[in-house]
């Protein structure tokens, strides 16, 4: 027998096929939704619609830099397929749990494309499901042991990046997250989703009583080689008709109309919110909606022998988490490359501050966010679960732009050196450690 976690590291890169069975995440309503994304991406009306992305990006001034050229089709694919998402999502008659920004993967004879867009979050599973108003709906859960540390649900009243431009893209009707929720001895939870009162109903999500909402839904780990996500289902009480077949033409025009609002939308957000602000600098944190802690952002620009040291403090949080994207906001490849860490990922410096290194090439020491080469980008840094009373203004010691030859006499005591044996052996971890959700 395989041992488990070489099987993971298998799974992780295509070489075994994960086992075809009902699991969190690969269920019958995900697949189905997956073979639905994959023939409308290859539809002639979303291969037009990618162009004009392309068209667009080019035209942008992130195109004249090098990370910017070399991602630029990639990012218009990733954000089309979360735009294929989103319109076949607005199907309200196929109610599913469905995992919907995630990096590239292969499993059950399927070759799913990447969707991340907007800096997506490589330690958040994303999933979302569609509600109608009128409708009356349970959503089933049980929290693994050990689970995510945290849950959070929020419903919209729009798609992200459709509507009018706002800070976190998009307005929020109502949250619900775990620190919120009910939870049985066993680990089992049941959240009532309708537009009745709450009436201080524990576990229930209100909804308006017209019109079709997404729901979505984060699952926050912090620890990627234990940590398994929660198996979660919907269903509706209420009488439904049955899903009529999908008009695949009428969805590729609706996946299309949407990518040329949304890539234009996101853009438009990062010149506005990111990349109007000086380079090599991080900006205050600043509270984030729904009670899910503080966020920060900045740009970077390196030459090849810089790096930006960014040291921070913790804050107490239940997740500390920092990443770089591309100068497009999708995500540096995740899956193998430390192009984000946590506070389980990195390590701490010796007086208890995390210090992380931002260059395109290996400066030799663990906490390096690796972009694969990339000298320009958008760093982000999350704090989650922070406790009361914590001080936003503390989160950011020192933001500096280093040569990497003085690396050794400018970072703070206890930070830990890498060879390049070790650097491979971080990289194999990190792949088996992401494919623990590839087969749970």
């Amino acid at each position: 027998m395989i041992e488990r976690r070489l099987f993971l590291g298998l799974c992780a890169a295509g070489l075994v096929a994960p086992p075809l069975r009902a699991a969190t995440l690969d269920t019958p309503g995900q697949l189905d939704r997956e073979r639905a994304l994959l023939r409308v991406l290859a539809s002639r009306d979303m291969q037009a619609a990618i162009r004009r992305v392309e068209a667009i990006y080019q035209a942008d001034p992130q195109a004249r830099t090098p990370a910017g050229k070399a991602r630029l089709a990639l990012a218009a694919r990733s954000i089309a397929a979360s735009a294929t998402n989103y319109a076949l999502g607005e199907d309200a008659s196929r109610p599913a749990v469905v995992w919907s920004v995630n990096a590239p993967h292969r499993w059950h004879g399927l070759n799913v494309p990447g969707s991340g867009f907007g800096i997506e979050n490589p330690d958040n599973i994303y999933q979302g499901f569609t509600v109608d108003g009128a409708g009356r709906y349970l959503l089933h859960g049980r929290v693994p042991n050990p689970g995510p540390v945290q849950l959070h649900l929020e419903v919209r009243d729009s798609i992200p990046g459709m509507g009018e431009m706002l800070i976190e893209g998009g307005r929020q009707l109502a949250t619900l997250q775990s620190e919120q929720l009910q939870i049985a001895a066993d680990g089992t939870f049941t959240i009532t989703i309708d537009a009745a009162p709450g009436n201080g109903r524990p576990n229930h999500l209100a909804i308006p009583p017209a019109g079709v909402f997404g729901v979505g839904i984060r699952q926050l780990l912090t620890d990627w080689a234990v940590q398994y996500p929660i198996a979660l289902k919907i269903e509706r009480l209420d009488p439904a008709a049955p899903p009529l077949p999908r008009d695949f033409p009428a969805l590729s025009r609706r996946a299309a109309a949407i990518l040329d609002k949304i890539a234009p939308y996101w853009l438009d957000y990062d010149n506005r919110y990111i990349f109007s602000r000086p380079a090599n600098q991080i900006a205050p944190p600043r509270p984030r909606p729904g009670g899910r802690g503080l966020s920060t952002s900045g740009h970077y620009a390196l030459g090849n022998d810089e790096a930006l040291v960014v040291t921070v403090e913790q804050l107490g949080a239940m997740s500390l988490g920092i990443q770089i994207a591309d100068p497009w906001g999708v995500a540096y490849e995740y899956a193998y490359r430390t192009s984000s860490l946590n506070q389980t990922q990195a390590r701490p410096d010796a007086l208890g501050t995390y210090t992380f290194i931002i260059s395109a090439r290996d400066p030799d020491y663990a906490n390096w966010l690796d972009s694969g080469g990339h000298g320009s980008g958008i760093p982000v840094l999350r704090w989650q679960g922070l406790p009361a009373g914590a001080d936003p203004a503390a989160a950011i010691k020192t933001v500096k732009v280093v040569k990497l030859a003085d690396l050794a006499a400018t970072l703070p005591p206890g930070q830990g050196r890498l060879d390049p044996a070790q650097r491979k052996q971080q990289r194999r971890k990190r792949q088996r450690d992401y494919a623990v959700r590839l087969t749970t």
